[in-house]
């Protein structure tokens, strides 16, 4: 499915923003920044002010092969998993 002209702007505008977080938090040595999975959290209300939370998913330029968005998700997971675990030894 294509993508609008402003999904474009925004993939192009949030890629940018990744690598300058990137590059700010690196070691100074460069990297290309291949793929991504962004996780959020939103949050909003009803009609009736009943709260509705859900979690989305935004992949570079739109769309990455699942099994790809899969690893990655899954890959981050585990490491964010070991220190908590690490955490709960001490």
């Amino acid at each position: 499915m294509p993508r609008t002209p402003d999904q474009v702007a925004a993939d192009e505008a949030l890629t940018a923003a990744i690598e300058q977080a990137l590059h700010a938090y690196s070691d100074g040595e460069p990297w290309v920044l291949t793929e991504y999975v962004v996780v959020t959290s939103q949050h909003r209300f009803d009609d009736d002010g009943e709260g509705l939370t859900a979690v989305g998913t935004l992949y570079r330029d739109g769309d990455v092969p699942l099994h790809r968005a899969l690893g990655l998700v899954d890959y981050a997971a585990v490491r964010m998993r070991k220190p908590a675990a690490e955490d709960d030894e001490g």
